[in-house]
């Protein structure tokens, strides 16, 4: 497909080079779609006709067994001339022919009566049995009905040939949307920055653009998880073009007049939020995943953990993913097909760290010195660096920083720290339970329920005196509620907000009960206007549904404990003696469970960690020769056997490595004791 003629006047005349490159850029993205559309269109067809098929196979079977239910007693009786006078209008109404076959006889008569059994590819047939008694164990003979089974194909086509028509004015809608945006992009700068701004937009807009084309590749099958990842991509580039028509509006009167064409929102400069940084960072490595799946050789992990949890920071959500996917590109491009990029999140003290980290070739400390300076750029081909030069100068308009560390042979992360906001006043910090109480819980998704048990159980919320309920239907709880009034009054409630196959939603239900203040919801539309403006009416809080698993709970006895022990949230260290004590590191908590339980049948007091930082900061409590477990898969890219070697090198004896791999993996380090998963003591009858 060609551009039509005089898109590109204005350009042509101020620019060559512009003109070429709107047509190098736009032209195959137009191609893409039309083809798309047709890809789709071709699908349909067939999709559409096998179930017009099936649709009338079905209904002509029902019809079929009502038809035969009216002539039942004159089958049964063997009355045929009264079975024919009674089958001879409906059947030749609504099928071809029927033929009546009883069962054990050479009896037999047809409608109409010399039928000839239809040619069955184009046409097919259901029958209706008929039986002397009530159990069906006594067959009397069955009736055979013939129809056209392409009779319906007419309205097959119809649809599609509508649908068809209807895709034209949205394919040309869209066509004309994508040449408006790249026009729009391109009159936005002035001559004097046109190669900046040409630069910035060529970085940023490859990415979303690249998973919009991947995910559009499974159009006729997509499934809802990729409906998800084509709306983040295609929001991402409406955003990207809007955030660039903002800062050089006051520049260019143009973009101006292309604002009102396209109806995009004439704002300032996308403002500063307080945003719960997974969810911004978890679509993106999601785009990257997609975007790299050409190179099934390289990983992009983001696992979100304990450390992770409740990370507010004030920052622009669009600028901020754009600094991750740029982060993560420059990872990628210098892995080249091999390799694994490790993007976390924690949290040391009053900072928040984004850490990025691949296990490539590593950087010399003579390039490292430069990196993050504009045109600085460091193992990819014709690398403009702007990618860290970006990210470097928004993390300190945050008031943030940017660091680099690299060791050659081994790879390079790139760490950003952004100072600590307070989570709004809807979001669950902490789940605290008061002791004796009852947890209600709400949810259509019995996946949801196992979840909370798990947690619930990990909590020891028994030991407390505290019963959970679980219901997945509003009446139950409602009858609940009605029934268990004082027990109500004083529960605790996490309410699923959508409710499938119910009119109710969570909010309308904690208005309806009157448990605005008891209610938690649990939700993974917790960024909607409407949903918190609900909440905050009635004074209900959120907890994202994808970070149910990650919640910290606490019951009664304890919630004083933690509350008074700011060395997890400000990492001081434990005043607590350390003689005696043996130390555990593992990111899991399957293994802290473990590990407690055998613990405690042995006599033996151990404290255990998930985060590195919470330990590191704890360890000058600890004597020297303390016996010290280290998982060797830390998650975040952290490895076990690294911060062995710290410890090793600050005088500690008793380290040892708690991991599933072979023991000779760690031969080149002889201090270091490798053990299995298992707990090391003796009784571990748990």
């Amino acid at each position: 497909m060609t551009i039509p003629s005089g898109v590109f006047t204005k350009n042509l005349s101020l620019s060559p080079f512009r003109a070429n490159l709107m047509n190098t850029d736009v032209a195959p993205l137009v191609r893409k779609l039309i083809f798309k559309i047709v890809l789709f269109q071709a699908a349909l067809l067939p999709v559409l006709t096998v179930m017009s098929v099936l649709t009338t196979s079905h209904f002509k079977q029902r019809l079929a067994t009502h038809i035969t239910d009216t002539a039942r007693e004159s089958l049964l009786a063997g009355d045929t001339r009264r079975a024919i006078f009674e089958l001879q209008k409906p059947v030749l109404s609504d099928f071809t022919g029927a033929v009546w076959e009883q069962k054990g006889s050479t009896q037999k008569f047809s409608i109409p009566q010399h039928l000839k059994v239809p040619d069955l590819l184009f046409h097919g047939f259901v029958s209706a049995s008929l039986f002397f008694d009530e159990a069906e164990s006594q067959n009397a003979g069955e009736l055979k009905f013939y129809y056209n089974r392409w009779g319906s194909i007419f309205w097959a086509v119809l649809v599609w040939l509508v649908i068809v028509a209807l895709s034209f004015p949205i394919g040309y809608r869209e066509k004309n949307r994508l040449i408006r945006e790249y026009q729009l992009l391109f009159d936005l700068q002035k001559k004097e920055s046109f190669e900046h701004v040409s630069a910035q937009v060529a970085h940023d807009i490859r990415s979303p653009l690249t998973a919009l084309d991947a995910a559009l590749k499974n159009a006729a099958q997509m499934p809802e998880e990729q409906r998800i990842i084509l709306r983040h991509a295609v929001n991402r580039i409406r955003d990207i073009a809007n955030n660039l028509l903002e800062k050089n509006r006051q520049q260019s009167k143009a973009a101006s007049n292309a604002d009102s064409i396209m109806g995009i929102r004439s704002t300032a400069i996308e403002p500063p939020a307080v945003c719960l940084l997974s969810s911004l960072v978890d679509p993106v490595v999601t785009e990257k995943r997609l975007q790299f799946e050409s190179k099934p050789g390289i990983n992009i992990d983001f696992e979100l953990t304990a450390a992770s949890y409740g990370l507010f920071a004030k920052i622009q959500p669009v600028e901020f993913k754009r600094l991750v996917s740029n982060l993560v590109n420059n990872a990628v491009e210098v892995l080249g097909d091999k390799g694994v990029v490790n993007v976390g999140l924690a949290h040391e003290g009053e900072k928040i760290i984004l850490a990025v980290a691949d296990n490539g070739k590593g950087i010399s400390p003579e390039i490292l010195a430069k990196l993050g300076q504009r045109g600085e750029t460091h193992g990819k081909t014709g690398g403009s660096g702007l990618g860290v030069f970006h990210a470097r100068t928004t993390a300190e308009g945050w008031g943030g920083s940017l660091g680099i560390t690299s060791e050659l042979g081994k790879g390079t992360t790139v760490t950003i720290k952004l100072p600590v906001a307070e989570p709004p006043a809807w979001f669950v910090s902490k789940l605290e339970l008061p002791s004796g109480k009852t947890v209600v819980v709400l949810d259509d998704d019995e996946s949801i329920h196992q979840v909370w048990r798990g947690r619930f159980e990990s909590a020891r919320v028994k030991e407390h005196g505290i019963e959970v309920y679980h219901f997945s239907e509003p009446d139950k709880l409602r009858g609940w509620v009605k029934n268990n009034p004082g027990t109500a009054e004083s529960a605790v409630y996490l309410f699923d907000y959508e409710l499938l196959g119910y009119k109710e939603t969570g909010l309308s239900l904690a208005e309806e009960l009157d448990l605005g203040g008891k209610t938690i919801l649990v939700t993974s539309r917790y960024e909607e206007k409407r949903i918190i403006e609900g909440c905050e009416r009635f004074k209900i809080r959120m907890i994202p549904k994808g970070l149910a698993g990650l919640v910290p709970i606490t019951a009664a006895s304890s919630v004083q404990r933690i509350a008074n022990s700011e060395e997890i949230e400000k990492k001081t260290i434990d005043s607590t003696p350390a003689s005696g004590v043996e130390v555990l590191l593992d990111d899991d908590a399957l293994v802290h469970m473990t590990w407690k339980m055998s613990a405690r049948n042995n006599g033996i007091t151990l404290k255990a960690f998930k985060a590195p930082v919470e330990f590191l900061s704890s360890l000058e409590a600890f004597p020297k020769d303390t016996p010290i477990y280290l998982d060797s898969e830390l998650g975040e890219g952290l490895k076990g056997e690294d911060i062995a070697k710290d410890l090793w090198e600050k005088g500690f004896t008793g380290i040892y490595l708690e991991t599933g791999h072979p023991p000779e993996r760690f031969s080149h380090l002889p201090w270091l004791k490798v053990i299995g998963k298992e707990p090391p003591w003796g009784n571990n009858s748990y």
